[in-house]
Parts: C-alpha cells; structure tokens; sequence
C-alpha cells in the first residue's frame, strides 16, 4: 500500500519497539538512556499527518512536548514523498532547528527507513559566502588600516572559505559584523551563474543543484515565506512542493506579517549609500570614473537625512516611540525620487565599467536601491491596501517607517493555502482555554476548515512540575513602579528556593537589564553565575553555560520557546509578567480594532488567547524529559486576582498551583 494511504499498523511497524527506527536508536547510543522509548502519542501523530497528506487536507496538530514530533511529522512525509515522487517540505521557526534535523533526526532515519530518503538543508541566499565577491573584497581592501577588526574578520573568512564545505555563516567560528558579511555574502542580483569560475564550487550553488534533487527540503519559516512573497509577484525560487508541514507554527502570523510587509529604516538607506561612498571618502565609487555619482551619493545622503529627521520629530511627539500614520495620509517624500534617480545613475554606469565583477557590484547597488526607491513610494503614497503604517524609533539611534498586513488570513490563503494540497502546522502550542480549543490559531491564520488533533504530553506534570504563584506582587498594570521595585526582590526569592537553576523570563528587554543589574551582586555572592541575554555570548553559548550548571539566566522572548536544557541544570522556570502583547503598538491595536469591527472582543478574543500561547511556551521550558522536576513560578498577581486568570491557568498542563504567602521585605 502507498505511503499516502498508511494505516497505523504501517507506521506502528517504522516508529513502534521492534521497528527499525528503534534498532537504529538503539544502535546509535549503545543501548543508554538516550535510546528509543515507546510513545504511543507520536504513532497518534503520525497517523494524523498521514491521514492529512493521503486525504489532501490542512490540518493542525498540537503535540504536547515529549511526543517526539519531529519523526512524527518526518517519517509519514517521507513515506508520501516516496510514494508520490513528489517533493515535500517542513519548515522549523529558527536556522538551528533546521539544523537539528538535517545533521541528527533524518541522518538516522536515512539509516532506518527501507527506503531511499533524499533531502536538503534550504537556506536563504544571503547565509552563503560568494567566492567571487570574496575575492574581490580581497583584492580591493574595502577596509584598508581604518578598520583593522573589520580587515581581521574578512581575512578569517576568507582562510575560512578555503576550508568550509557548507560556506554558510553558521559554520563560521565566529559571528561577522554585517559590514563585513555583506561584502562578501552571495546576493539576489550578484550572481554571474554558470559563467562565474566559481560556479562549481559555489556553495550556493551547490544548495540549490541539492534542493533541486532532494524528495524532502527542510526549510525555515524565512525562507518559506520569502518564496512565497516572491510567488505573489511570478517568481520563486524554491522548486514546486507538494505537501509542507510547519513546525513550531504558533509563530506564523508574525513571520507572515513581517514579509507580506515593507520596512524601510534610516540605518538601512545610510548604510546602503555608505556602501557606494562615504565620507571618509571610501566605497565602491572610490577611483570611479564619473566623479558626478559621488555627488548625487552625497545629495541623496542628504536627502536621506531630512525625510529621516521629519520621522524622528513626529516620533518625539508620541509617548511610546511609535506613531501611527493614519490611512489615507500622504508623508512627503523627496527620498524616493532620488533614490530612483540614483539607482538609474548607478545601472547606466555600469554599461561601460572596464571591470566587469565591480560593474556588477554597481549594478546590484542599483537594484538594491530600486526596491527601496519602491518600497519607500509605497509607504509613503500609502498604497498597500489592508495595511497599518507606523515611524518607530530603533533604538540604535536610527528610525523606521512600517507597514504589515492587519490580517494575514487572506494572504496567506492566497500564497499558501490554495497553492498547496495539504499543509500542517504543528506546535506545542496550537490550542489555549479549556477545552482546548484550535479556534483562535485557525481563525488568525484564515484556516478554518482543517482537520484537528490534540495530542496532550505523556510526561506526568502532576508528579514533575507545580507552579507557584506570588500573590503579594503589586499589579503590574496600575501600578507598574511599584511593582518594579518589588520584582527584584522576588526574583532573588524565588530563585533561592531551588538554589539556582532558574530561567527568568521577562517581556521586556528593559525590565530584564535593571532586575539583573540590581541582583547581580548578590546573585554571584551566593554563588551563582549570571548570564543575561544580550551581554556577551551569543544565544547558542548562553544556553551551553547555563548547561555546565549553578547559573541563572536572565532571557526575553526567544528563551520562551525553542529553547531544550533537559536535567538538573534547569529546575526552575520564573515568568516575571504575564505575556501580553504591548497594546498600544501599532500592529496589535490595529488588529484589535479590526477584531471589534468584525463583532469581537479584542481582549477576549485575540489578547487574552495570544497571552495564553505564550505563557504555555514559557512553561514548556521546564519539563523535557520523563526523568526531569521542578517549578513554574508566576511573578504577576493577575493570574489569581483577575477572572481571566482562571482562563491562563487552564491553558497549561494540569499539576498543582501553590499559592505563596506574603514573604519579607529584604
């Protein structure tokens, strides 16, 4: 029987204790803790993906941590692929879990399965080095001695490139500066293809040649949803897929949203004009024939300035760092009709260039300043229908004009839908409220007619986890000062009660820098190590630290989810405040505005259920294996005080609820 009609007894004898996915397993870790355990809720699973790729259906699928999904979804995709001789994809949230996959869970099922499994790591074009650029940053010396961190990295890169065999960024031993990757990252537009000498040694090249081959592409939610941005205008660069299934798929809107959308920042256009000549007198225009060019770099500069100065003084008179443009409102623009004259400058220049690759260097310039010439216009004359347009202050000293679709369930039935047979989302979090409902994820992403399955955890939280909850914490909403003040405190307490261990969890960037620069001294004098997002290390090194043990980490929102530390070393889960989105910010209160429109509540129908996903992912962090204990607590009184506390709780795992007393001021 096909692999698209599998019956349960058939992934029963793949995924089942004599099955081959177990021999391998067992095989790999020579029998240890680490070998296959028996899940009948990824069977369930499975069947579940499998009955959606052979009838044809969406579907939704949420997979309560521990259930194995990643074989669950994996092993009935690729039997679809082998028996259709079509190609299929799954798409994870982040590069890293990409790479899980491609380099642990299908290598082994590779081994496994009775059949041949072909598949490949899709990254987007601009993770790639370009040899051909690579040598000419080299042979031009675009840093020179004013920047000697900059000239060290891209001479690492460039003894790198000589050695890598992937050639994308996450294979360097270290992160480059953006000025230094971008001279020599592979670009849209930059590309002398098949009459480049590099072309067969291209890595980009060679993973497209490997895309194209593969039954299976393992994509990110980037990559997926900048082809299908792409396919909205006629082009692609993703070979046709079938089926895709999409993990971690709670954070579909967002990603949707941000590229369905137009950003267009004053740090960007300065630094893309940077690039061609600045004032230190460098760039590609350095030595450039037509010395006219510089001085409409400069004039376009300067225009540059002026429309960006005008966002900063509207932004100064808004509370928030953002202001909303409101529809139908025309902001002037004298930026865009430079860039378009510029990036006309810049193509005819290269019509003559006696050197071809810096001729193409110019020409991808030009294009690039094309697109923002566009993007700009359209933001401007506001002519993206259905979408909110802001200003928002960076932070970095820079300012941006936005603009994101309202609702991306249109958009996405346009793009993704209707161009595919059968897509499933899967995610720990895909329902909230109690029963559990899929209602809220299927009407947001415009998918109301999927099929749906829950699939709860086989971990036992009663035993392995309780929460706890601070009752004495004042309310963060009405009075956010004094509840500030009180937070540091009751960090230090709660992270006492388990000496360490402890993930503190926080919505805002701002809130964790002060509590960690207030506990730190006393953290580290009772022993522990702080780590706090953002310092010093990079993502991936923070969570190893945090794995050596007797740390605490201080994290905002990417350490709610997709985060994995099973054992001792994490014990303790601290949420600081409920995670409501910011109300005030543009794209949610145009969503809730639109909410109200349609006859619904915005807090009950679209902030209260978001919050309830989140707070799930965070508590998510706590329990990863059938051996690990600890706690959840909950810094923020709402939860037991306000109605709708009743609601969040029900949205987690059941296990017990402690409420703590009124501890003593320090």
């Amino acid at each position: 029987m096909g692999a698209n009609h599998i019956p349960a007894s058939g992934l029963d004898g793949l995924l089942g204790p004599e099955g081959p996915i177990a021999h391998a397993l067992t095989k790999r870790f020579d029998g240890g803790a680490s070998a296959y355990e028996e899940r009948p809720q990824q069977l369930r699973m499975a069947c579940a993906v499998a009955a959606a790729l052979s009838s044809g259906r969406h579907a939704l699928v949420e997979a309560g941590t521990g259930v194995g999904k990643s074989f669950a979804y994996l092993v009935p995709l690729l039997q679809h692929a082998e028996a259709t001789g079509k190609t299929v994809a799954v798409a994870t949230s982040t590069i890293a879990l990409q790479e899980q996959l491609v380099r642990k869970d299908l290598p082994l099922l590779e081994e496994a399965l009775p059949f041949e499994v072909s598949y490949a790591l899709v990254k987007g074009r601009g993770n790639y080095v370009c040899l051909r650029r690579m040598d000419l940053a080299a042979d031009r010396d675009p840093f020179a001695q004013d920047d000697e961190e900059a000239a060290s990295q891209l001479a690492a890169i460039r003894a790198w490139s000589l050695d890598t065999r992937d050639g994308s960024r996450q294979d360097l031993p270290f992160r480059p500066a953006r000025r230094v990757w971008d001279r020599v990252k592979a670009e849209r537009g930059n590309c002398m293809g098949r009459q480049c000498r590099h072309y067969e040694a291209c890595h980009y090249q060679r993973s497209r040649r490997r895309a194209h081959a593969a039954r299976l592409l393992v994509l990110n939610h980037h990559v997926l949803m900048a082809d299908l941005a792409l396919r909205r205008s006629g082009a692609s660069f993703l070979p046709p897929v079938d089926a895709i299934v999409i993990d971690e798929a709670h954070d579909l809107e967002d990603t949707a949203a941000e590229h369905l959308g137009t950003r267009v920042s004053s740090l960007g256009v300065l630094y893309q004009l940077g690039r061609l000549w600045n004032r230190r007198k460098r760039g590609l225009l350095r030595g450039h024939r037509d010395n006219g060019l510089r001085t409409v770099v400069d004039q376009t500069r300067a225009a540059a300035l002026t429309f960006f100065r005008d966002i900063e003084d509207r932004l100064a008179s808004g509370r928030a760092g953002t202001v909303v443009v409101e529809d139908g409102v025309h902001i002037p623009d004298a930026l865009s009709p430079r860039l378009a004259e510029l990036s006309t400058l810049l193509r005819q220049s290269t019509e003559g260039a006696t050197n071809p690759e810096v001729g193409m260097e110019l020409g991808a310039r030009a294009r690039g300043l094309g697109e923002l010439a566009l993007s700009l216009a359209a933001l401007a004359r506001d002519e993206l229908d259905g979408q909110v347009r802001w200003f928002e202050g960076s932070g970095r000293g820079g300012v941006s004009l936005h603009a994101a679709p309202v609702d991306v369930g249109l958009l996405l039935q346009q793009v993704l839908w209707d161009r595919h047979p059968s897509v499933i989302l899967t995610s720990a979090t895909l329902c909230a409220g109690k029963p559990a409902s899929f209602e809220f994820l299927s009407r947001r992403l415009g998918l109301p007619d999927a099929d749906t399955e829950a699939i709860g955890s086989p971990f036992e939280y009663g035993r392995q986890a309780r929460v706890a909850v601070q009752t004495d914490m004042p309310d963060p909403g009405r009075a956010p000062d004094a509840y500030a003040r009180a937070l540091p405190h009751a960090v230090h307490e709660a992270v006492q009660r388990t000496r360490g261990g402890a993930f503190v969890l926080f919505t805002s960037i701002a809130s964790m820098r002060s509590t960690a620069d207030a506990l730190r001294e006393r953290l580290e004098g009772d022993g522990y190590r702080v780590l706090v997002q953002g310092e010093t290390l990079e993502r991936p090194a923070l969570l190893d630290a945090f794995r050596d043990g007797g740390a605490v980490l201080f994290g905002v929102s990417s350490f709610w989810q997709g985060v994995d530390v099973p054992g001792d070393a994490l014990r303790h889960v601290i949420i600081t405040r409920l995670p409501f989105e910011v109300p005030s910010h543009p794209l949610q209160a145009a969503r809730a505005r639109r909410v109200r429109e349609t006859g619904g509540d915005a807090f009950r129908d679209l902030s209260l259920p978001t919050a309830a996903l989140r707070l799930k992912q965070g508590f998510g962090r706590l329990i990863r294996h059938t051996n690990d204990e600890g706690m959840v607590t909950l810094l923020d009184s709402r939860i037991v005080t306000k109605a709708y506390g009743r609601y969040l709780l029900d949205s987690l795992p059941e296990c017990p609820v402690e409420l703590l007393p009124e501890s003593d001021p320090a």
